[in-house]
């Protein structure tokens, strides 16, 4: 089995990407500590994964919890090889409409979480020569309206993986950052059909993603396959950000028709 032996630490592991993560961690062969805010949806998940998953509620909004996560996974599982940092949380307003409590929330839980949880994995991760993968979006690698927040700390977050993983290469750690597009996750759930209509045509692959496809994506950069892979960021977004955003013009032209013909 791929992580036969591997100790992991994944965070926002009771749903979504998390979820579908660590049930691909325990399948491989690891054992993981599943780090999330929702007590009951973990433990749904340790009933499900059984004693190769141990649990761990906390807040990653406050940053003196964080440490305490890392260094408790790192003894309840005798080490760490790999650390998922994928906790995060979404913001809709215009920085003159952002509140700035909601402004600080954001960043605690998706850029200084991440921060605090690689610093106090590190020295661990470099004796076991491990590895990091974070969760990023395709919303840190260009702007879209009213993201204020999220744009800016998930930019800020690739910018810390490309940081990482130049400064801890030597020591044998690699760092990584999987970038989902529209993904159906619990976050994008509540959304009216028609925004979700209106994501999913900007998406060449006319789809949303599955978490498992993204999860996917982590677990090779997790994995021993990805040895010479460090301080990527990969889009996994079926075409988003290979496109320019310019309309589809024959498209255009048949609805004008169409119209025209009505």
């Amino acid at each position: 089995m791929e992580f036969a032996g591997k100790l992991a630490l994944v965070t926002g592991a009771a749903s979504g990407i998390g979820l579908a993560v660590t049930r691909l961690l325990v399948r491989g062969g690891a054992r993981v500590m599943a780090a999330d805010l929702e007590a009951g949806k973990l433990a749904t998940l340790a009933a499900e994964l059984g004693p190769a998953v141990q649990t761990c509620v906390v807040d990653l909004a406050d940053p003196a919890a964080v440490e305490p996560v890392v260094h408790a996974a790192i003894a309840a599982l005798g080490g760490l090889d790999i650390l998922i940092n994928n906790a995060g949380i979404g913001s809709l307003a215009r920085a003159t409409e952002l509140d700035p409590a909601e402004w600080r929330k954001v960043m605690a839980i998706d850029l200084d979480a991440v921060f605090l949880a690689s610093r106090a994995a590190l020295p661990t991760l470099i004796e076991r020569r491990g590895a990091i993968v974070c969760t990023a979006s395709i919303s840190g690698m260009a702007g879209d309206y009213r993201f204020t927040a999220y744009n800016a700390a998930k930019a800020g977050l690739i910018g810390l993986v490309r940081n990482l993983a130049v400064d801890y290469a030597a020591d044998g750690v690699r760092v990584n950052a999987v970038s989902p597009g529209y993904t159906r996750t619990p976050l994008t759930a509540p959304s009216r059909p028609e925004v979700k209509a209106a994501f999913i045509d900007a998406v060449p692959m006319r789809r949303a993603a599955e978490p498992e496809e993204i999860a996917e994506v982590i677990a090779f950069l997790a994995s021993d396959r990805a040895s010479y892979l460090t301080g990527q960021n990969i889009a996994v977004d079926g075409g988003m950000t290979a496109h320019t955003g310019q309309p589809d013009v024959f498209a255009l032209r048949a609805r004008l028709g169409a119209s025209a013909s009505s």
